[in-house]
């Protein structure tokens, strides 16, 4: 069946705030990694333009599977705006839902993709016509009324979460300067550390780490910072902290025991219509410090799949996911679903959040078996890389054929560009598959050393 797939990240529903001009354009062109998704005879839908010379990359990427060719590609009326967010209210203009309907011909033979599943992408479904049944209208009923947000909220996630008896670091949440001035006196003595979360965000965005001494920049969190050792000073800071917190992002927060991760890693699930949870992958998270000394927070790499976890913790963690999950499919969620987890030097497996959309590792997972397999694991690494400099797009794909570095369908290793942004902010993302994540540094190190020899 083919699919109309909404690339629709970053919306304000999502990150349940509005973005600047500049993050909205970096999100909207960002978003544009998950092209990959769309197969031949599908629809893509995003805000952002996607250059011809791309989608013809693409199709060369696709001619080594069994799905060669490429999805139509539709801009949303923006009303001419190029780095704006797929929201709903462009989803649901009068004149983008007859251009879709002229395009899908008989509706009961399409389905809808939607990153985050919102009302607008509910209710395109709906005037669209689109085949739904069972528990596929149970999955548009529930976003339609933004049940979403309930499993993309950190404070919703531990409520949820407690409720299955999953395991949680300590924590409180906080609705106040004197509530979060009360659970960092009551969590910092464990490991010296608390992070405080906003109620939306992604990648780390949200979370701020409150440390008892001055601490290295730390995983999970956008900033560390060294709380003074006067009471008074502690109280002012945190106070001015959360007049600043609810500025941006208004509504209660969470605050948790900080610690030190020996793995972070996420699964990834995908709940059927009938309400199953289907096991998709698990990666982990790649930072290293930033490039530039002045930068505190730590550098996201990008992802490794799979996972390298004790036999023992994965197989506990899928126990305790599914409890979370099968509370998901009975609220009505239907589609992908991400849940984020570490294990302490102590040995323990912590959970951390739960977010009901495409995750970082949905398209590396999806190319990985297009290109690879369906058990591409068993012999394969998929792993990104992102945010490095670019040469522009064209030079980019020279390079990696120069160097004998581009993925190659009979050895079935090397790189793929996932995304290129080349007008806004000059940097690209990279998948690569190798034998072994020795292979994969292997070829990372070699592009970086090659586009270091260019000045790029």
């Amino acid at each position: 069946m083919p699919k109309i797939v909404v690339i629709n990240n970053a919306t304000e529903q999502m990150l349940g705030q509005r973005l600047t001009v500049s993050q909205a354009g970096f999100a909207a062109k960002a978003a544009l990694r998950n092209i990959w998704l769309a197969y031949a005879g599908d629809i893509a839908v995003s805000s952002a333009e996607i250059t011809a010379e791309f989608l013809s990359y693409v199709s060369k990427i696709a001619s080594f599977t069994r799905e060669a060719g490429v999805p139509e590609f539709v801009r949303a009326d923006t009303d001419g705006e190029t780095n704006v967010v797929l929201q709903d209210r462009y989803l649901l203009r009068a004149n983008f839902i007859e251009s879709l309907r002229a395009r899908i011909k008989d509706p009961q033979k399409w389905s809808l993709l939607a990153c985050y599943q919102t009302a607008g992408t509910a209710k395109l479904q709906a005037r669209l016509g689109l085949a739904t049944a069972g528990g596929e209208e149970i999955g548009r009923n529930f976003s339609e009324f933004m049940g979403t947000n309930l499993l993309n909220r950190k404070s919703h996630f531990r409520q949820l979460a407690a409720g299955c008896r999953l395991p949680l670091a300590d924590g409180r949440l906080v609705t106040s300067a004197s509530s979060l001035l009360e659970a960092v006196d009551g969590l910092i003595p464990v490991t010296g550390k608390v992070i405080v979360k906003q109620d939306n965000g992604a990648g780390g965005t949200g979370n701020c780490i409150l440390t008892a001494n001055v601490s290295d920049p730390l995983p999970g969190a956008y900033a560390s910072i060294a709380l003074p050792r006067e009471r008074q000073a502690v109280e002012n800071e945190l106070a001015g902290m959360w007049r600043q917190w609810q500025d941006l992002s208004p509504g209660p927060m969470v605050a948790e025991v900080y610690h030190s991760a020996t793995a972070m890693f996420y699964l990834e699930f995908l709940i059927d219509a009938d309400g199953q949870a289907h096991f998709m992958n698990t990666g982990a998270i790649r930072v290293r410090p930033h490039d530039d000394p002045l930068v505190k927070e730590l550098f996201w790499v990008g992802l490794e799949l799979p996972a390298k976890l004790p036999p023992a913790t994965l197989a506990a963690a899928l126990v305790h996911c599914h409890a979370l999950l099968r509370l998901a499919a009975a609220m009505g969620y239907r589609g992908h679903i991400n849940i984020d987890a570490i294990t302490t030097e102590e040995g323990e497996l912590l959970f951390n959040e739960i977010n009901a959309r495409w995750g970082g590792g949905t398209v590396l997972h999806d190319l990985a078996t297009r290109l690879v397999g369906p058990n591409f694991v068993d012999t394969h690494v998929a792993a990104s890389f992102r945010d490095v400099r670019s040469p522009g797009f064209g030079k980019l794909v020279e390079v990696l054929e120069k160097h004998h570095i581009a993925f190659d369908p009979r050895t079935k290793e090397g790189i793929v560009v996932l995304a290129c942004d080349d007008q806004h902010s000059g940097t690209f993302e990279a998948l690569i598959l190798a034998h072994s994540s020795d292979r994969a540094r292997m070829f990372e190190q070699r592009l970086v050393e090659v586009l270091k020899s260019l000045g790029g």
